[in-house]
């Protein structure tokens, strides 16, 4: 009796480990969370293919549109209000973008050096980019927002403000049309930072 009993219980006690655990909570859930939404002081696309001018009309990655990096900045004010738990780069889809299904992959990466928009005119001006990184897939059909991971990007500025330049977003050229996100130009959504606070 006693070697039937005894496994049972130990079999039941492991069950009650699993299932008793807490579950993680999502970082948007609970009163102890902030979550603030930053849009860029600084904003520049590049593209292998032409130069640029300007601020960009939309933000155009991968199909015919060559390489692109788009190139961020944002305010570091969030510092300030406790250590960040999670962070997310937006892009909203731009209204009227041809659709396609074709995915477009986009890696964010941290920027080594400091920039200006009207600095990055080519290709070849683009400031060097170094880990940590973080990578995304998307299409445009339907249209949808855009979001990347950049909880250790972000870390990596806490720790060292002195070498916080902001983000780059890359991706390459591919088949299809690419997906077309808003700019923040003419009263549509501007890329932003959204920063989940402890």
């Amino acid at each position: 009796m006693t070697l039937i009993v005894r496994p049972l219980l130990l079999a039941l006690a492991s069950a009650c480990l699993v299932a008793c655990q807490p579950s993680r909570p999502n970082v948007a859930d609970g009163p102890s969370r902030t979550r603030l939404v930053l849009t860029p002081t600084a904003i520049a696309v590049l593209s292998s293919d032409h130069d640029s001018h300007g601020l960009p009309g939309a933000i155009c990655m991968g199909g015919p549109f060559g390489r692109t990096a788009l190139y961020l900045k944002f305010p570091n004010t969030w510092r300030a209000r406790g250590p960040a738990l999670r962070a997310f780069v937006t892009l909203s889809p731009r209204d009227g973008a041809a659709r396609d299904e074709h995915p477009v992959a986009i890696e964010a990466w941290r920027v080594t050096s400091d920039w200006q928009p009207a600095g990055l005119q080519r290709w070849s001006d683009k400031p060097e980019l170094a880990p940590p990184s973080a990578r995304a897939t998307t299409t445009n059909t339907p249209p949808r927002e855009f979001r990347v991971d950049v909880t250790e990007l972000v870390h990596f500025a806490e720790q060292n403000p002195e070498r916080d330049f902001g983000f780059a977003l890359l991706s390459p050229a591919g088949s299809g049309h690419g997906a077309t996100f808003a700019a923040g130009m003419a009263g549509d959504v501007a890329p932003r930072l959204e920063v989940y606070l402890r």
